[in-house]
């Protein structure tokens, strides 16, 4: 079997989607009913992790335990560091132009340009320095690596064996904006989502594509705050 080939089925993509999706909606309960009055941040901060958290045991079990995987059939993977770094500098310009181009187009056809869920950022984890620094570790840090591991790392391969390189990464981009529940932004994370699954087809190692969706999360934390905080 080569490194491009995966034993976990499409079976195994619905399942952890399923569950995953239930944990969140079920952290968003425990928030509405227990912590919403008492600790607002503590529980939006939990809906974050908790919905991580089961996430990444879900991957392991499907595909680590259940199926008999490793590791590098997830994408772990060694990488040359100045050629992803090129990349990964490339591509972030390349997805900021493309995006900048539709706020454009959809503002010269009279759309006011959607709000994604960074702008709520201050309000979710705070506007001090510790609601600052969850900010940045749970959005810029967390986020993409658990987010590239089953994007790129557990659904990209499993549509590369089904359908081939260029509808896989098209399904990837798709479904990667349609996991952030916002339609409004639906466009630009697409745009993003098709860059991720790109550069994992690259470089075959979620190192690239994890330091991309890094960087741009950490530009928008910071982007927002700058504007919300430090700018007044």
């Amino acid at each position: 079997m080569s490194d491009r080939q995966v034993q976990w089925t499409i079976s195994d993509i619905v399942v952890a989607s399923v569950l995953f999706l239930i944990a969140i909606t079920g952290g968003s309960f425990i928030i509405s009913v227990l912590l919403a009055q008492v600790a607002p941040r503590v529980g939006s901060i939990f809906v974050f992790v908790i919905g991580y958290v089961v996430l990444f045991f879900l991957i392991w079990y499907l595909a680590i335990t259940k199926r008999g995987a490793d590791w590098p059939a997830l994408g772990f993977r060694p990488f040359d560091l100045l050629r992803g770094l090129g990349l990964v500098i490339i591509w972030f310009f390349l997805v900021r132009i493309i995006i900048f181009l539709y706020v454009l187009f959809i503002e010269r056809i009279g759309v006011k340009p959607p709000d994604d869920i960074t702008r709520r950022l201050p309000e979710i984890f705070g506007t001090d320095i510790l609601g600052i620094l969850l900010a940045v570790i749970v959005v810029a840090v967390v986020a993409p690596f658990i987010e590239e591991l089953f994007f790129r790392g557990f659904i990209y391969p499993v549509f590369r064996q089904r359908w081939g390189v260029t509808i896989a990464i098209i399904a990837n981009g798709l479904l990667f904006a349609l996991f952030h529940f916002n339609l409004l932004v639906f466009v630009p994370i697409a745009v993003i989502g098709f860059a991720l699954a790109y550069l994992f087809e690259q470089t075959n190692s979620l190192g690239p594509p994890t330091m991309l969706h890094a960087l741009n999360n950490f530009i928008s934390v910071f982007l927002v705050y700058y504007s919300r905080v430090f700018a007044l």
